[in-house]
């Protein structure tokens, strides 16, 4: 089952396809298509539940029950399993599921314990490679987010960042939270959050379905300087008044948190999201885990622009949020965001010439 397109006039057409994009939120794992996942499978000798074909491995109206999603999440992650495949999967991910997009560069949540088996050194090793290749092929730029599974234990938590501090490479800028919050509350992990800081890494925790106090939980206890979703802050004044005033960055991904009924109502509207950029929140835009939910980058752009009414002028600051909001160093980001704001610049001038 796919989503139905979501009507758009030219120029929206245009603005959306030319759009410079900033990946926050992307999980590799959810970026794989299903006929790659077929491949590996076959690979791997591994039947795909049952005998699915790529046709029916996902369908996305069902992720609306969060358990569905994260067992068919599981069985894509149990079929990457060597460094060539890691490889194959990060490179379609960042060159025709990002640069392809204009997505200029995009930070890539890894999920090791969804692999099981796999050592952490062919996962770091087989993604650095296909992260090369993308850029040298398309210019896109990447790094990488290693994410804990909040519904495993603690300790397996601490173990993790234990690994990624020993075997750290300046591409691995730091880790996530992610899986069910039900499950795994945030606080639950604040000794691997502690590990990670005093290791120098960056930390963001996801925060789709939980309350608005998780958000003082990840930044208080957790240390996050992001928000993956958050989409709850806007229940609470007060948090969201101190999340704007620290300019704290929410890594929203409007088509796969409409259809989990966290951004929305489930119907296309996206009100959460109007909610949190009309609060003044730093609001990014990303696609989550685009084939199985039935999105791209593009499309997460042209669904807010077709919702909320929005045109060049609030997609671009979309974007430039993004910007503000990576874990690039000072150099890396205004190269960036000069990339970014000469590619705005161009589609202004096309809107002009059109006028």
């Amino acid at each position: 089952m796919t989503l139905a397109p979501t009507a758009a006039d030219p120029e929206i057409e245009r603005i959306v396809a030319g759009l410079p994009k900033v990946s926050l939120h992307c999980h590799l794992i959810g970026s794989v298509q299903a006929t790659t996942i077929v491949d590996l499978a076959r690979k791997h000798g591994v039947d795909l539940d049952g005998g699915r074909t790529a046709d029916n491995l996902f369908d996305h109206a069902s992720y609306e029950d969060l358990d569905e999603f994260l067992r068919v999440l599981d069985v894509a992650g149990s079929v990457i399993r060597d460094a060539d495949d890691f490889h194959r999967v990060t490179y379609e991910s960042l060159t025709d599921g990002g640069a392809a997009h204009n997505v200029l560069y995009r930070e890539i949540f890894l999920s090791p314990p969804g692999h099981p088996g796999v050592p952490y050194r062919t996962i770091i090793d087989g993604v650095l490679a296909g992260m090369r290749d993308a850029e040298t092929d398309t210019g896109i730029q990447s790094r990488m987010i290693v994410g804990l599974n909040r519904n495993g234990s603690a300790a397996a938590a601490l173990e993790l960042v234990d690994t990624v501090i020993e075997h750290r490479i300046d591409e691995v800028l730091g880790i996530g939270l992610d899986y069910s919050e039900a499950v795994g509350p945030p606080e639950k992990f604040w000794k691997a959050f502690r590990r990670a800081g005093e290791g120098g890494l960056e930390r963001t925790a996801h925060s789709e379905s939980g309350p608005p106090h998780h958000i003082e939980t990840l930044l208080d206890l957790l240390g996050c300087s992001r928000v993956d979703h958050g989409y709850h802050v806007v229940d609470d004044p007060e948090m969201t008044r101190r999340c704007v005033e620290e300019r704290i960055p929410f890594t929203c991904t409007p088509v796969s948190s409409d259809i989990g009924r966290y951004s929305g109502s489930g119907d296309g509207t996206h009100l959460r999201i109007k909610q949190m950029v009309d609060a003044g929140l730093l609001v990014t835009i990303d696609s989550d885990d685009p084939p199985m939910f039935g999105t791209d980058p593009t499309h997460d752009f042209r669904a807010l622009a077709v919702a909320l009414g929005y045109g060049l002028d609030e997609l671009a600051a979309l974007t430039m949020n993004g910007v503000e909001a990576t874990w690039l160093d000072a150099t890396d980001t205004r190269a960036l965001e000069r990339r970014a704001r000469t590619m705005i610049a161009d589609l202004a001038a096309g809107r002009k010439a059109q006028a």
